[in-house]
C-alpha cells in the first residue's frame, strides 16, 4: 500500500501549489495559534485551489461546538483535524471527516497509546509527539516502536519529526496509513522544494522496500 503524504503548514496558494506538485495527499492549514497560523477564509480559499483528490485538512485546537460547526461548514471537502482535549462525542457526528491527533509522551508506552486512540472510535487518528507543553510542532520524533500495535490495527497517521532522512525509517518500522511533516520540509520557516522533493522520494523509496 502506498503511503499517503500530509504536507501541513501550508500559507498561500503559491505553497498549496508547491506542495501538490511535490506529492501531497492532503495540505493541511493551520488554524489553531502557531507560527503558521491564517485565518479561515484563506484557507478555504487555500482549498479552493487543490485538484481533485488531494485533500485539505482544516488544524484546530479545542475548538467549541459552535467553532467546530463553522469551519466544517465553510469547507466540507475539509478533513477537520483537532490537536487538543477535544472530547469524543463532540467530535462523533462528523465521523471520518475527523483526524484526531494522539498526542505521544516520552513516557507513553504502546497501552497508553492504544488507550488514547480508543477513545476515538469513529474518525480518524494521528500520532504527534508531545514535548513539555508542546503538543506538536515540536520537531522532535517519539519512539516508532511503540505505536507498532495500533498502526497494524487501525489507519493511523504518523507525525513529528518526520525528515526527508527519517521518514523513510518511520515507514519501514510501521507501515503507517500515512505521514505528516511540516518543520522537516522547511527552511528559514519557509517550505523548501527541494526538501519537499526529496521527502516524498523517501517515502517512495521506503514503499517500494
Amino acid at each position: 500500500m502506498r503511503t499517503r503524504i500530509k504536507f501541513c503548514g501550508v500559507m498561500t496558494p503559491t505553497e498549496a501549489e508547491l506542495a501538490v506538485a511535490c506529492g501531497a495527499d492532503a495540505v493541511g492549514c493551520i488554524l489553531a495559534p502557531s507560527p503558521r497560523r491564517i485565518a479561515l477564509r484563506d484557507a478555504v480559499a487555500i482549498a479552493a485551489t487543490l485538484p481533485p483528490f488531494v485533500t485539505p485538512v482544516f488544524v484546530m485546537a479545542d475548538p467549541g461546538k459552535r467553532t467546530l460547526a463553522e469551519v466544517s461548514a465553510a469547507c466540507p471537502a475539509a478533513m477537520l483535524q483537532c490537536a487538543g482535549d477535544e472530547d469524543p462525542e463532540l467530535l462523533a457526528p462528523y465521523g471520518a471527516r475527523i483526524l484526531k491527533v494522539v498526542h505521544v509522551g516520552a513516557e507513553s508506552d504502546a497501552a497508553a497509546i492504544e488507550a488514547a486512540c480508543n477513545r476515538y472510535e469513529r474518525g480518524n487518528v494521528l500520532l504527534d509527539t508531545q514535548t513539555g507543553a508542546l503538543r506538536g510542532g515540536s520537531g522532535v520524533r517519539f519512539v516508532w516502536d511503540r505505536a507498532r500495535d495500533i498502526v497494524r490495527r487501525r489507519s493511523t497517521i504518523v507525525a513529528g519529526g518526520l525528515t526527508p532522512e527519517n521518514v523513510g525509517d518511520a515507514i519501514r518500522t510501521l507501515r503507517p496509513y500515512g505521514v505528516d511533516v511540516r518543520s522537516g520540509i522547511e527552511r528559514n520557516g519557509r517550505k523548501d522544494e527541494g526538501l519537499m522533493r526529496a521527502f516524498q522520494a523517501a517515502v517512495n523509496d521506503a514503499d517500494r522496500t
